[in-house]
């Protein structure tokens, strides 16, 4: 994904989103990934009113999604897959592990992230 493309998907969902649920008077908060932070993103959220918060360098992950995606990643490379019905077969394994329970263990990390 490119500036470009996150920025028609800003248009696309987070504009309307926010201008439904928050009345624009929301903050986005991005990770320093190089297409949050090119100009042609900061022109997007300064043109579209978008108060926007950068994380600081070496910053813990805040994103749940973002944990279990690291950890399942890990999970499958442990098994030296070569094919991908291979890598298919283990993150359906992964996936049969992932309980609520082990879903609020992500989630949790955060409040400890922001402390």
């Amino acid at each position: 994904m490119d500036s470009k493309l996150y920025n028609e998907i800003l248009s696309d969902f987070l504009l309307p989103f926010g201008a439904i649920n928050y009345d624009f008077d929301y903050f986005l908060h991005q990770d320093n990934d190089p297409k949050h932070k090119s100009s042609e993103c900061r022109s997007f959220l300064e043109k579209n009113g978008i108060n926007w918060i950068r994380s600081p360098p070496r910053s813990p992950d805040l994103n749940p999604i973002e944990m279990l995606w690291h950890e399942m990643k890990a999970y499958v490379r442990k098994f030296n897959c070569t094919t991908d019905a291979e890598i298919a077969e283990k993150v359906i394994g992964f996936q049969r592990n992932l309980t609520p329970e082990r879903c609020q263990k992500y989630i949790d990390r955060l409040k400890k992230a922001c402390l």
